[in-house]
């Protein structure tokens, strides 16, 4: 019976680990080139989160736009930094403004998800 019973703890710690593990492997850190003096941590992304669990359509934040139309598939560039750079060009915004505007707009809407600066970027003591 001893034996069944480590077995089974021994079992049940693996299955946390791999999935503590895998987690945290999809925990992303939003932090990108252009920001070079930043003044707090880059915030951190959850894809699975968001894709998975929330169920949000990769177009409401993946983009790339023709005539109009978001036409953006997986197989496109996913860095948002490769179009949005430091400083608005044209009709492209910035990067900052464009994560705010994206992230912090779906937020507010949706009434979920950080909003404030140090609830996205908290910063490190």
């Amino acid at each position: 019976m001893k034996r069944k019973s480590v077995a089974l703890v021994m079992t049940v710690a693996c299955v946390l680990v791999f999935a503590l593990a895998y987690a945290q492997d999809d925990i992303q850190s939003l932090e990108h080139d252009v920001f070079a003096d930043r003044q707090r941590p880059a915030a951190t992304f959850s894809h699975e989160l968001h894709a998975d669990t929330a169920e949000i359509d990769c177009l409401e934040c993946h983009h790339a736009y023709e005539n109009g139309e978001n036409v953006w598939d997986d197989s496109m560039e996913t860095d948002c930094t490769s179009c949005h750079k430091l400083d608005a060009d044209g009709k492209t915004m910035s990067a900052m403004k464009a994560f705010h505007t994206n992230c912090k707009g779906c937020h507010t809407k949706e009434g979920k998800g950080p909003v404030t600066c140090g609830e996205c970027h908290p910063r490190k003591e």
